[in-house]
C-alpha cells in the first residue's frame, strides 16, 4: 500500500472541519479528492503532506506512519510558489542534494518533459501562469517522490491551458508512475485523470462515496460511462440538473 489515510479528523477553534476520513491508494494509483467548497479536501491533503500535524488519526506512506514533511512526498499547490530571485532552472533543482552538475542534469530533463526547454534562465516574473505551474510540477518531481500531492493545481488557469496541463500530467504519470492525490472541485478533471474518486461531503467533511473508474487512460470526456459517473457524482453532491445545464 502506497498511502493509507485512517480516520483523519481535524478541528479549528473547536469547529470540526473533517471527521473520520479514510481511504487508501495503491502504488501508482491516482486518487481524486472531490467535493464542494468547505468540505475539507485541502485540510486532508495538508495532513497527508505533513504541513499540518494537529489532526487525529493515522497516515502511512509506504507502510510507515508519518506526521511530518516526508521526502517521499512531492507537493504542488494552486499557486506555483516559485522563488522570484531564482531562475526556472534554479527553482527546479533548489531542493536537490547532489552536485551542481547532477542537479542541472535532472532539472533540465524534467523541464524538457514539461515543455520548458529553452526557458531555463527565465525568472518567474517572465512566465505565464501555465509556465509557472509547469515549473512547479518539475520542481515537485525532481526529487523523485513516490507520492505526489496536488491541491487544485490547475484551477487558476484558463480552460485551454488547464486541458494542456492535464494531458502533460498524465504523460508524466506514465513516465514516473507516482501515486497521486489530487484535490479538485472539477468533476470532469477528476473523471479524466483519476483511477478512483473519493467524494467528501458535508461540514464537517466525511467520505460519502469511493468510486473506482475502470476506463483506461487517456479517456474521452464524452465516454458514456464517464457521463453516467458524472451524473452519479452530481447527485451525490446534490448539485442536480442545473449544474449540467451550466456546464453545457
Amino acid at each position: 500500500m502506497s498511502l493509507s489515510v485512517e480516520k483523519i479528523s481535524r478541528s479549528f477553534s473547536g469547529d470540526a472541519a473533517v471527521r473520520n476520513v479514510s481511504f487508501e491508494a495503491e502504488k501508482g494509483e491516482i486518487i481524486g479528492l472531490l467535493g464542494t467548497s468547505g468540505c475539507g479536501k485541502s485540510t486532508v491533503l495538508r495532513a497527508i503532506s505533513g504541513l499540518d500535524t494537529n489532526y487525529e488519526g493515522t497516515i502511512k506512506v509506504n507502510g510507515k506512519k508519518t506526521q511530518s514533511v516526508n521526502k517521499d512526498l512531492g507537493i504542488i499547490f494552486q499557486e506555483a510558489r516559485l522563488m522570484p530571485w531564482l531562475t526556472v532552472l534554479e527553482n527546479v533543482y533548489f531542493g536537490l542534494d547532489a552536485t551542481k552538475k547532477e542537479k542541472e542534469r535532472k532539472a533540465r530533463t524534467l523541464l524538457k518533459q514539461v515543455g520548458l526547454e529553452g526557458f531555463e534562465h527565465y525568472y518567474p516574473k517572465q512566465l505565464s501562469g501555465g509556465m509557472a505551474q509547469r515549473t512547479a510540477i518539475a520542481r515537485a518531481l525532481v526529487t523523485e517522490p513516490t507520492t505526489l500531492l496536488l491541491d487544485e493545481p490547475f484551477s487558476a488557469l484558463d480552460a485551454f491551458t488547464k486541458l494542456q496541463l492535464q494531458d502533460m500530467l498524465l504523460d508524466l504519470w506514465h513516465s514516473y508512475k507516482p501515486t497521486m492525490v489530487i484535490v479538485t472541485h472539477d468533476i470532469d478533471e477528476a473523471l479524466y485523470l483519476c483511477d478512483r474518486i473519493v467524494i467528501l461531503k458535508g461540514q464537517p467533511g466525511e467520505v460519502f462515496d469511493n468510486i473506482k473508474i475502470k476506463k483506461a487512460k487517456p479517456r474521452s470526456k464524452s465516454d458514456i460511462e464517464l457521463v453516467k459517473l458524472k451524473e452519479r457524482i452530481l447527485k451525490a453532491l446534490e448539485l442536480g440538473k442545473e449544474a449540467l445545464i451550466r456546464e453545457a
